[in-house]
């Protein structure tokens, strides 16, 4: 899905109407593969830069339809049920009213709040969620979308003022699997940038690959406060 047809520019360079055009898309394309029979799952995301592999540079991203739901996806899912059977409540709600007036924020409004999670597993890792609970892109009214625009904007704009440079990044949208089950999970996006520094990169080595136990020498709470203050 082609962002913009200026090829050195980004998704965090368009307008905010542009990018609720590009959200428009997001969602119609969500509700059409939704709706095939061997759909599973829709996947939308980014990958931007050379460091994350990507191999053609005009400003794009991706919409994968699975026939299966993705395994950390399955995983976020069960842990939210989990939440929901003992407490009653939405885990990723719990979330977010933790972070909404705490130092792992770095920007938010009324309606949408980004946050370095306590449980980031690169240092500039952001969440970016709706404050109301909403299981997908199918479920943000308009309101949501200008909201949604704005703060997308924003964090990458602050992303690209991190280190003077355009930041490579993953960008991964995290929606609830077609159907009318899983009320329980809350729409958010991750990015995870693989920058430590301006000049490194956080690679996965042994304890990440071999043990699946990822290492970081940053807290939350100090990448936060530097994004925050850009």
């Amino acid at each position: 899905m082609c962002y913009t047809p200026v090829h050195d520019s980004s998704l965090g360079e368009q307008s905010v109407d542009h990018i609720l055009d590009l959200i428009e898309v997001w969602r119609d394309r969500t509700d059409e593969l939704s709706r095939l029979p061997n759909v599973r799952y829709v996947y939308v995301f980014e990958n931007r830069g050379e460091e994350i592999g990507v191999t053609l540079s005009h400003p794009h991203g991706q919409i994968y339809a699975y026939p299966f739901v993705p395994p950390v996806l399955r995983r976020e899912l069960a842990a939210e049920a989990r939440h929901k059977r003992k407490t009653g409540r939405c885990l990723y709600c719990d979330v977010i009213q933790e972070e909404k007036g705490g130092v792992r924020k770095v920007l938010g409004d009324e309606r949408w709040i980004a946050f370095v999670p306590e449980f980031a597993r690169w240092p500039y890792e952001v969440h970016l969620a709706p404050i109301a609970h909403r299981g997908g892109l199918l479920d943000l009214d308009a309101e949501d979308d200008e909201f949604f625009a704005r703060s997308l904007k924003e964090l990458l704009q602050k992303y690209d003022r991190l280190f003077d440079k355009p930041l490579p990044y993953v960008m991964a949208m995290h929606q609830r699997p077609p159907g009318r089950g899983n009320t329980h999970h809350h729409f958010h996006i991750e990015f995870y940038p693989p920058n430590r520094t301006k000049d490194k990169l956080k690679y996965l080595a042994g304890s990440e690959l071999g043990a699946g136990a990822f290492i970081l020498d940053a807290r939350a709470e100090d990448t936060a406060a530097e994004l925050r203050a850009l």
